[in-house]
């Protein structure tokens, strides 16, 4: 297997897009807190692009041309039969959202700072598993994905990782029904996660879900600071569902938000809206080491 049409998708990094410009805004006279953490920022920076200069010229080397885009920016992934994502698991899950069915490859740029949970690569082991993917000599695995779609909109939304509804003002508690299978249950939170297998790591282990294996077949949800008043008779406190499962959410607040695997990725829940949760067909394809 020789691809065609490789996708080389790539981050900016925090540095570059938030903290260089600031030295001059703080001048001398800086917190040597924030020095030091100005400092490391740096440092991932500069091992960033020296990771993304070196798969660069590996795929040179084997004279495979490729198309190089940064995240952050509307792109249509459909052209390509291989995306290969320089950065971490933020960078893997944009580009993991909107793939179809082809293969993505996740390269971890600086294994020292970042988890890189769903990355295979790095620069120093990716030439070694680009000559697996020219020769067909690696084995493949599926993650289930999300797919959500919202009773006011015609399009559907794929979800890598993770989603939480909840007010756009931190402060705000969040009003919504909540239905898992047949059971139905008004609520007042700071909100509601919900997560495939792959994202069960992260911010929903935290609010006190569950890890699971990516390759299991189900995803879970969890109301984050649940306010059960004086009754305390909420049923719906958490679960985990097979990929047959589905869930809903009806918004019972003005000023509700969807976030879609982070910050980056969000769109109004308005009032009297209804939020469909259920597998999606189309699950992600990558490298299984």
């Amino acid at each position: 297997m020789r691809p065609k049409n490789i996708l080389l998708f790539y981050k900016a990094s925090a540095y570059e897009i938030y903290l260089s410009h600031r030295l001059n805004i703080l001048g001398n006279k800086i917190n040597p807190v924030v020095l030091k953490h100005i400092r490391r920022s740096r440092q991932a920076h500069q091992r960033h692009y020296a990771s993304l200069h070196k798969i660069e010229e590996i795929l040179k080397k084997y004279k495979i041309s490729y198309v190089k885009r940064c995240r952050g920016k509307t792109l249509d992934f459909r052209p390509y039969d291989v995306v290969m994502t320089v950065g971490g698991d933020g960078t893997f899950l944009e580009a993991a959202r909107g793939v179809c069915n082809q293969l993505i490859v996740g390269i971890n740029s600086n294994p020292e700072y970042s988890v890189g949970k769903l990355c295979v690569a790095t620069a120093h082991n990716f030439e070694d598993i680009l000559q697996s993917i020219l020769k067909g000599n690696f084995k493949t695995m599926t993650l289930p994905r999300l797919r959500l779609k919202l009773d006011k909109q015609k399009t559907v939304v794929d979800v890598a990782n993770d989603i939480l509804v909840c007010h756009k003002n931190p402060a705000m508690m969040c009003r919504y029904c909540l239905k898992v299978g047949r059971r139905a249950e008004v609520q007042r939170s700071s909100g509601v996660w919900v997560a495939t297998t792959a994202g069960s790591s992260g911010a929903i282990q935290s609010a006190g879900g569950k890890l699971l294996r990516m390759d299991e077949k189900k995803f879970q949800y969890m109301p984050r600071e649940l306010y059960d008043g004086n009754k305390g008779q909420h049923h719906l406190r958490g679960g985990i569902l097979n990929l047959k499962g589905s869930i809903s959410l009806t918004s019972l607040m003005t000023g509700g938000v969807i976030f879609i695997d982070g910050a980056h990725f969000s769109f109004p829940f308005e009032y009297g809206s209804t939020l469909k949760i259920f597998c999606s067909p189309i699950p992600i394809k990558t490298i299984k080491l």
